[in-house]
């Protein structure tokens, strides 16, 4: 934290100068280098993410009927959710 000076006309005349680094400490660097020979590095890819999850609070009877029509159809239960979303949405 920076020290507090007192604020009167020889702070306006001659600013503060500011704090230099020490001598014995090296600048870190930015990138690493990279011989002549060597490939260029391949670009990360984003993750991709297939669904995101979406947390809901409901009753638990509509839970239960949820759990057992998502068996009855054969999909997981975040399956059968969204698959009601879209046909929701289509309607």
């Amino acid at each position: 934290m920076a020290k507090a000076i007192t604020l009167d006309d020889s702070v306006f005349k001659d600013p503060p100068k500011p704090p230099r680094a020490s001598p014995n400490v090296a600048p870190p660097a930015a990138v690493a280098p990279v011989a002549a020979n060597d490939p260029p590095p391949k670009p990360r890819r984003a993750a991709k993410v297939e669904h995101v999850p979406l947390q809901i609070r409901i009753p638990a009877s509509d839970a239960k009927a949820i759990k057992i029509a998502a068996v009855q159809a054969d999909q997981t239960i975040s399956e059968f959710i969204l698959a009601c979303i879209h046909a929701k949405l289509k309607a």
